[in-house]
Order: structure tokens, then sequence, then C-alpha cells
């Protein structure tokens, strides 16, 4: 059997014409829920809670059939990658989940 080849666009994430967040957002939510499942157990709720933080001129995207396939942040140590809004945050997972790991 042969495997099938896949022909990936790799753009800057600021320099696609359509919306990544969305499809970013999915990603990060499957990558890190184990990790995240304080906040929520269900990755769709992840997912938009967490599709505003990305600094989209830091990161690089694998595109397949406009389709999100990767994401890779790469960053000079200067320059966050991502931005977390508290309001953002608040709206998604509630005001005690976001308020808690603060009081730690």
């Amino acid at each position: 059997m042969t495997p099938k080849k896949y022909n990936f666009t790799v753009i800057k994430a600021d320099k696609i014409n359509f919306d990544v967040r969305t499809q970013m957002s999915e990603i990060f939510a499957e990558g890190f829920i184990q990790w995240l499942e304080y906040f929520s157990k269900d990755k769709d709720t992840i997912a938009k809670a967490f599709a505003h933080m990305f600094v989209l001129d830091q990161f690089y995207v694998a595109v397949l059939d406009n389709k999100i396939a990767a994401i890779a942040a790469c960053t000079d140590c200067r320059t966050l990658a991502v931005r977390l809004d508290k309001k953002e945050l608040r709206k998604h997972l509630g005001t005690l989940k976001v308020a808690l790991p603060e009081l730690f």
C-alpha cells in the first residue's frame, strides 16, 4: 500500500484570508485538553474560550484544502505568542473558574 501524499502550505497565520482562530483553537483544545479540564471537560468550550489568545503574527499554520492541519508559534522571546483576555475567558468559562487560579 502506497501512503497518500499531502501538499501542505505553511504560511503565517496573519496572512491567511479566512478566519484561522476557530480552527487554531480547536487544534489547541485537542492538544491541551488534559491540562485544561479544570476549566471544562468540553473541547468546544475550551476552544471558544481560548480562540482569542493567539497573536497571529507569531504563528505559522499548515493548511490543506483551506483547513488548518497544524499550528506552531515562532517568537523572538520579546513578543508573546499568546495574550489572555480575562473578559473573554469569563464569558466562556465563568467568573469563578477564571478567578480561582489567581487566589493561589
